[in-house]
């Protein structure tokens, strides 16, 4: 079988997004500070102090995602191939995660939902959830990970939900 690696970094936000939110972040911040200051220094008292708070709010927000959209990640990867499944991702602190084929006793593949769950010949299991990918690479990786299976005589259950599969 042939191997597949997808690089999950690649997709980032352009420098103008990430512009266009630095500038949001620093518009409304600008906005907390005007609102802050229109009643003691211009002598608007009409306008309370205390609706600064939005625009702050706001600015704190867009903030964390301008943030988040600027910070380099690790390495994020799928990797299938003939010995096993490596992949690490996560928004906040990646994990590395590495599965032997010889450990695997079989695949459930639910239709409704972008999972995998992988049971172990020792009675574990666990669920690879694809569900943060884009679509059509979500599709390739259940594809590839069919395949393999079914190149290696492994049993591939098709169900419509994994709920189904708990409530047994």
């Amino acid at each position: 079988m042939e191997s597949i690696y997808f690089d999950l970094t690649e997709e980032e936000f352009s420098k103008g997004r990430k512009i266009l939110l630095w500038s949001f972040t620093g518009l409304f911040f600008m906005g907390g500070v005007g609102v802050l200051i229109a009643s003691p220094v211009f002598g608007l008292h009409e306008i309370k102090p205390s609706l600064c708070m939005a625009p702050f709010g706001i600015s704190l927000l867009v903030g964390l995602i301008s943030t988040f959209a600027t910070i380099k990640r690790k390495d994020l990867f799928f990797s299938i191939d003939d010995d096993k499944i490596e992949f690490r991702y996560g928004v906040i602190k990646p994990v590395k995660y590495s599965f032997q084929w010889a450990e695997i006793k079989d695949l459930v593949m639910p239709h409704k939902e972008k999972k995998v769950l992988l049971n172990f010949k020792n009675g574990s299991s666990y669920t690879i959830d694809l569900t943060w990918l884009q679509k059509k690479k979500t599709h390739l990786i259940r594809k590839h990970l069919f395949n393999t299976a079914k190149y290696k005589d492994m049993e591939v259950r098709k169900i419509m939900h994994l709920s189904q599969l708990k409530k047994k």
